[in-house]
């Protein structure tokens, strides 16, 4: 469960950022994932969804974005960034390659978004 790693850092970070008159707001937590991660977009948030659950985060949704990586062949010596999983370079095919990876996950913004009042009349 890798998932929870990720997740307590979430939280961590929503604790820390998150004041109590943001509390009815839509919050959108911005994470980057590796694609060499064993924790799949979908299985984070799901898990968010249910761990969320026991805290007072019921307004946070979880946006999970690929987290790019630098690609480095060692045989043609060309590098780039990449955002899915690739076992060789996508210029020469040689599986001589570099990948550097300082980070598998990290919470990279939260947006906050205040409720729209209705109407009082309702228009």
């Amino acid at each position: 469960m890798h998932e929870i790693r990720f997740i307590n850092e979430i939280f961590a970070v929503l604790k820390q950022k998150l004041t109590k008159e943001m509390a009815s707001a839509q919050v959108i937590v911005n994470v980057r994932l590796s694609p060499f991660s064993h924790v799949t977009a979908i299985t984070l948030e799901e898990s968010f969804k249910e761990l969320s659950k026991g805290e007072s985060f019921k307004n946070v949704r979880l946006k999970v974005l690929p987290l790019e990586i630098l690609l480095e062949c060692k045989n043609c010596k060309r590098s780039t960034k990449i955002s899915k999983k690739v076992f060789g370079c996508p210029f020469c095919n040689s599986a001589d390659v570099n990948i550097q990876m300082d980070k598998e996950f990290f919470v990279e913004s939260i947006e906050i978004a205040a409720k729209k009042k209705e109407a009082e009349n309702g228009d």
